[in-house]
């Protein structure tokens, strides 16, 4: 694959934002809908042969069990279809922090927001079991929180039915799926997997969040399944004294060796929570401003490099986005190109400033209010600076009227 390739006649692919064994996860934008997707392929020929129709029949089944999942906490899947060899999935494309790099950052997230992230997860948990679906590979790299502090929940390639006549694992002969890190002892044995194999799997994240580690560390895959199958339950708080007694036998009870021994539903987990959730809403991604990060993954990194003829070039490619009427695209495109000239905002280069204010009115004319406004005020008072474009500064004052007047305010 590579940038600008177009899949089903209408996705414009961007940048490649991940990478697994079978397939790849790329940016890209739905032409005909003037909005940025994410497009998940799986590389048939690089699957072994013998595993080829097991792995077809479960990125279909990730499409259509997500698909089926109506919730904020699930990506949105916009289509499914193939390619040359390749099966692709579009999805939709999700900008944020993997909560395993945000606990890479933080170590140890404070009680209340490690709380507001697993209540959110349960959430998801609840409308997936619901539906008869069972996630069976949660871990922080599937867990993403959006600037606004939403988190979402990616990749049910594994999921499995719960319907009486269709306990599928779809699973290889030997192979055993799921991360060992977070794999429930009933998984880790081979035995049926319910909706108790996600509630395990939250309890070692929320371990994780609120300690910086898993419950269990290991050497090999082989002796982490063994230590979640044989070794004694860690108590939390012998690891982190202020975390409350309550939350702690919440934990415990979470992983339980016996689906049995943990609580029966991801309702009844969020109520247990809601006692410790955070008054403060903002999590550690929305102080930080948020990174652009994986979209089943899903991030990516700026292929940018900043000179002034890249800018040109990528500042023509806008205009031409534009002419098609492709303006949240076009608009994408600038902001990539802005971003190696952060340096430089002040700075009343014109080129700099050109490109500055077609963003301004490309995201005026995509029905972005609100960040048109911010952008024709910030130009505005750079160009109203000694030595700054004074006629300029000012019309770009009246722009941003006039995306007030659009906002209502």
């Amino acid at each position: 694959m590579q940038a600008r390739d177009r899949i089903g006649d209408r996705y414009e692919l961007t940048y490649p934002i991940g990478r697994g064994g079978m397939g790849q996860v790329w940016a890209g934008f739905d032409e005909r809908l003037d909005r940025p997707v994410a497009v998940k392929f799986l590389r048939q020929m690089e699957v072994p042969e013998d595993e080829r129709e097991t792995a077809v029949k479960r990125f279909r089944r990730e499409a259509r069990a997500t698909a089926r999942l109506d919730h904020p906490g699930v990506p949105v899947v916009h289509d499914l279809g193939e390619h040359g060899d390749d099966l692709y999935i579009v999805m939709q494309l999700v900008r944020g922090y993997v909560l395993a790099d945000l606990i890479a950052e933080q170590e140890q997230l404070a009680v209340g927001e490690a709380a507001s992230i697993a209540a959110q997860v349960c959430s998801v948990l609840a409308a997936a079991h619901s539906a008869s679906l069972v996630h069976r590979d949660l871990k922080p790299q599937n867990l993403m929180i959006t600037p606004a502090g939403v988190v979402k929940i990616l990749d049910f390639g594994v999921a499995a039915l719960l319907g009486p006549t269709e306990q599928s694992r779809l699973t290889a002969t030997g192979h055993t799926l799921g991360t060992p890190a977070y794999i429930a002892p009933e998984q880790a044995s081979g035995g049926a997997v319910g909706p108790g194999a996600d509630l395990y799997a939250l309890g070692c994240i929320l371990f994780e969040m609120l300690t910086g580690t898993p419950p269990y560390e290991a050497k090999n895959a082989p002796d982490m399944l063994r230590r979640h199958m044989q070794s004694p339950i860690p108590v939390i708080t012998e690891y982190r004294a202020d975390v409350p007694d309550d939350l702690g036998h919440l934990i415990y009870c979470l992983l339980g060796k016996k689906p049995t021994d943990r609580p029966g539903t991801a309702e009844e987990v969020q109520q247990l929570l809601t006692p410790f959730l955070s008054e403060e809403r903002q999590t550690s991604a929305e102080k930080s401003g948020g990174t652009e990060a994986r979209a089943d993954a899903w991030a990516g990194p700026n292929p940018v490099q900043g000179t002034a003829q890249e800018l040109a070039e990528l500042h023509q490619r806008a205009q031409e986005l534009a002419e098609e009427e492709r303006f949240v695209q076009a608009a994408e495109v600038l902001e990539r190109a802005l971003e190696p000239a952060q340096g430089v905002r002040e700075v009343l280069d014109p080129q700099v400033v050109a490109v500055r204010l077609d963003l301004a009115n490309l995201r005026m004319l995509a029905g972005n209010y609100r960040m048109a406004r911010d952008d024709f005020e910030e130009l505005a008072r750079v160009l109203e600076q000694p030595g700054g474009d004074q006629s300029l500064g000012r019309q770009c004052r009246e722009q941003a009227r006039s995306c007030q007047v659009e906002l209502g305010e």
